[in-house]
């Protein structure tokens, strides 16, 4: 990735990351892309534009998709190191970049864009999910979902967190509830997905999280906990068991998430 010319970087990106197209981990391929974003950015030395033409220059939306996302998770870790270029972020325009940038990034930016509305709003989760709200109308539960991300972030969740210390699950749910009420399911999707993506077939954290929320929002966060089963991987049979785990009445839900209803 130290290689900034487009077509260099897209044939040292492929060669890397298509070995991963066959693993039983559905989103290797995609987080090696993810990474391959993280290069360009640094590479780019923070041009958002460039960086993203680099990964334009990708085979697959796959890879594209997954260099997009790590583009913008380093452009936002560029702006709190202070490397950002300038006029990029400003604290008088909270959602930018990512309610400038062509539709087809805006996903990516926005999913990755709460690291830089907690800055502005200075670690008021509340305020920052607010913020979300002045989002396009397609993306403003995208955004809502990046803040959801680090309700179950261990590092995040500490800092976000007051009063008494709390169970693990308990205390994510209590950050969801600083949401707007209609975007709280978008906090318990994101906060499961996260889950999924580092704890990956352990499921415990998961299950004590689903546990905590809302009785209206559990079935949902039991379905999402089987979309992440079957994501991480193709094994049906352990699919099943880790549902297995999940409480009687939302067992199904589980199952429904990994295609097993």
């Amino acid at each position: 990735c130290g290689i900034v010319r487009p077509v260099k970087n897209s044939k040292a990106a492929a060669l890397i990351c298509e070995s991963l197209a066959g693993s039983p981990v559905g989103t290797a391929r995609f987080s090696c892309y993810h990474g391959v974003g993280h290069g360009v950015m640094m590479a780019e030395a923070y041009d958002l534009d460039g960086s993203l033409s680099t990964c334009d220059s990708l085979r697959d939306r796959t890879a594209q998709e997954g260099c997009w996302q790590g583009v913008f998770m380093e452009n936002v870790n560029g702006a709190l190191e202070g490397d950002a270029r300038r006029g990029v972020f400003t604290p008088e325009s909270p959602l930018a970049p990512c309610d400038g940038v062509e539709d087809r990034y805006r996903h990516q930016c926005f999913i990755n864009h709460a690291g830089w509305l907690l800055h502005v709003s200075a670690g008021d989760l509340g305020a920052a999910a607010r913020a979300c709200l002045a989002a396009p109308d397609d993306y403003i539960s995208v955004c809502m979902e990046s803040l959801g991300l680090m309700v179950t972030n261990p590092v995040w969740q500490a800092a976000l967190a007051s009063g008494p210390r709390r169970p693990f699950g308990e205390t994510a749910w209590s950050l969801c509830t600083r949401f707007p009420a209609a975007h709280r399911r978008d906090c318990v999707v994101a906060g499961i997905d996260n889950l999924g993506n580092f704890d990956r077939l352990a499921v415990g954290r998961s299950l004590a999280f689903c546990a905590a929320v809302a009785p209206g929002l559990r079935e949902a966060c039991y379905r999402r906990l089987g979309l992440n089963l079957e994501r991480q991987t193709q094994d049906r049979e352990l699919q099943r068991a880790r549902c297995g785990r999940v409480p009687g009445r939302y067992e199904a839900a589980c199952l429904e998430g990994a295609g097993l209803g």
